[in-house]
């Protein structure tokens, strides 16, 4: 089955300028199975279902109207079926400039299926009342979004999904979904994409069962090196915006093992 890649930035110019209007289709319209919405301060979403039954139950509480009134979209194409698109936007509340001033930064990434452009992922930021200013050269991929999306969305095949005991039942986790595990109340805790699982085994049992991208980084929590975005003195930034406290007494040994995995 073949296809080409619709419009991209066309795309995303109707989808930002319906969700500031607080018309959502565009949006809906283009989600899939495997779509992926990270936001500020949220959790993340995944699959299309989840993500349009969240947006519509915020449907109600929504009362501002904003109008856009500066914008840029720059595309990057990734492989022939996939591409992402960097946008930054500022919009306000019509007549009321003042008040509610917004400013976003987007990363859309959409893929073709089948013959249909789908978007895979937005990931937004947002802002208020702070500069609007673009480069030369315009908006940047935010390399947390596009690792993200490159090594899980489209590169990396399944993997073996982890058998976890929680209560009664036996839990197969995708090893990819966990961010990281947490030791409280000496049972592991797995805090996943879309959910959190709080297990029957210790957080020492549950180590010697993950693979190799994951790094015990203190002996409350194992973090997902996928999922680092900077390690700075005594935590670790992850792409959802947490952060994980590493020991003082073995911060550098901690670091390099980190730096090993991410690098590879």
């Amino acid at each position: 089955m073949s296809g080409q890649l619709e419009d991209t930035v066309a795309i995303s110019r109707e989808i930002t300028h319906g969700y500031y209007a607080g018309n959502f289709e565009p949006y809906l319209s283009r989600l899939c199975p495997k779509s992926v919405w990270l936001g500020t301060g949220g959790r993340v979403l995944i699959g299309g279902d989840i993500i349009r039954a969240r947006l519509e139950a915020g449907v109600e509480q929504r009362t501002k109207i904003y109008q856009i009134f500066q914008e840029e979209y720059t595309p990057l194409s990734i492989t022939p079926r996939c591409q992402a698109v960097m946008g930054e936007v500022r919009a306000c509340i019509p007549d009321h400039p003042e008040e509610d001033t917004v400013t976003a930064s987007y990363t859309f990434l959409y893929q073709l299926i089948g013959t249909e452009t789908k978007l895979v992922l937005l990931h937004a930021n947002y802002e208020f009342l702070h500069p609007f200013s673009l480069s030369e050269s315009g908006p940047k991929l935010e390399m947390s979004a596009y690792q993200f999306v490159r090594d899980v969305l489209i590169e990396i095949p399944p993997k073996k999904r982890l058998a976890v005991p929680c209560s009664s039942a036996t839990l197969f986790i995708q090893p990819d979904m966990i961010f990281y595990v947490q030791s409280r109340n000496r049972k592991a805790e797995f805090h996943c994409a879309d959910k959190i699982i709080q297990s029957d085994l210790s957080i020492s049992e549950v180590n010697a069962m993950l693979p190799e991208p994951f790094c015990p980084i203190h002996r409350c929590y194992t973090v997902n090196s996928r999922y680092v975005m900077s390690v700075r003195r005594y935590e670790a930034a992850l792409i959802t915006g947490e952060a994980l406290p590493i020991p003082f007494h073995n911060y550098m040994q901690v670091k390099a093992e980190l730096e090993r995995k991410i690098t590879g």
